[in-house]
């Protein structure tokens, strides 16, 4: 009896103080992301290179590993993981140290000076915050320079070189699949850049970048669905990954634009002639009101000859009459 009594007192000891125990828990997780999110704004500002390297080194070996989990019948590539580490930690060190460069040099001046001396835009621009600008001027130097010139070279050579390609095989797979992999890049990236440079705070830009890295898996799995198999593209050129056209409709997008630029150049026509018509026009007006004029400084020229010669017969008689006048005096 008195072992039963001592269960339930235990019993009941226990539940109120798992009871506890769980409302403390609650409080606990519930500050742990916040707790998380101060340290590691704290690791940025006291070592931002080393964070910021193994953020996106820890970043992509997950997104590797996800890609590797949805390959039936593979086993696990830790060289792959290991080249998409590497190449991920000796870019985000690169983006710590051209970023800044960029966000120093390009304020949007470029952008604003073009689309100033357009007459019809340069009233609307001028209420439009230059940060817009500048963000799309950084993300353009990014894109544009940064990506093809040093992101792309880096990542053939230091993949092919982990993974064990020759120099040729590095150079021959870089040109089977750069343009390819512009396009996609761009169509992909430009837009998150533009986020990241115009909406996020300097130094969580890189870990920003980090995790559309990964997003970038999550999306081409939603849109592939579980009929198709595609793996992890951080870049979009690893040797598994399979791009989908309809996902970035580049030779669709292509068509469309040449519609428009043909458009565009037959609205430019249209206008052209348009002012020609008009000139035209404005000419002949010009020509019949400087005839007029004409006609109406010879009608005026002639008034004056004519009053002249009245005055001067007038003079004429006048002094006959009084020559006349005098002579029949002298004759009296």
């Amino acid at each position: 009896m008195k072992i039963r009594k001592l269960i339930a007192t235990v019993c009941v000891t226990r539940v109120a103080g798992f009871a506890g125990l769980t409302e403390s828990a609650n409080l606990v997780a519930s500050s742990v992301p916040v707790d998380l999110l101060n340290s590691y704004k704290h690791a940025l500002q006291q070592h931002p290179l080393e964070t910021k390297m193994i953020t996106g080194g820890i970043l992509a070996t997950m997104g590797d590993a996800l890609g590797q989990s949805r390959e039936e019948d593979v086993p696990y590539d830790p060289r792959r993981a290991a080249s998409f580490a590497c190449f991920d930690m000796a870019y985000r060190a690169l983006q710590h140290n051209v970023f800044p460069v960029i966000v120093a040099v390009c304020k949007g001046q470029l952008f604003l000076s073009a689309l100033s001396s357009i007459p019809l835009l340069a009233q609307s621009i001028s209420h439009v915050d230059s940060t817009y600008f500048a963000a799309m001027e950084q993300t353009l130097a990014s894109q544009l320079g940064v990506v093809p010139f040093l992101y792309y070279p880096v990542f053939f050579a230091l993949t092919g070189a982990v993974q064990g390609l020759t120099v040729e095989g590095a150079i021959e797979r870089a040109k089977e699949n750069f343009l390819p992999l512009m396009e996609r890049n761009l169509l992909f990236w430009i837009p998150v850049q533009f986020i990241q440079f115009g909406f996020i705070q300097e130094d969580l830009q890189i870990p920003f970048l980090c995790m559309c890295g990964l997003g970038w898996t999550f999306i081409l799995s939603i849109m592939a669905g579980s009929t198709k198999k595609y793996s992890y593209c951080v870049t979009g050129m690893e040797d598994e990954c399979v791009l989908p056209d309809e996902l970035f409709p580049v030779e669709d997008m292509a068509h469309e634009i040449e519609e428009v630029v043909h458009e565009l150049d037959e609205a430019v026509h249209v206008i052209e002639h348009e002012f020609q018509e008009i000139g035209k026009e404005i000419k002949h007006e010009f020509e019949v009101v400087v005839h007029d004029i004409n006609v109406a400084l010879h009608l005026e020229e002639e008034e004056t000859e004519n009053g002249t010669s009245q005055q001067e017969v007038n003079e004429k008689s006048s002094f006959e009459i009084e020559a006349k006048e005098e002579e029949e005096a002298l004759t009296k």
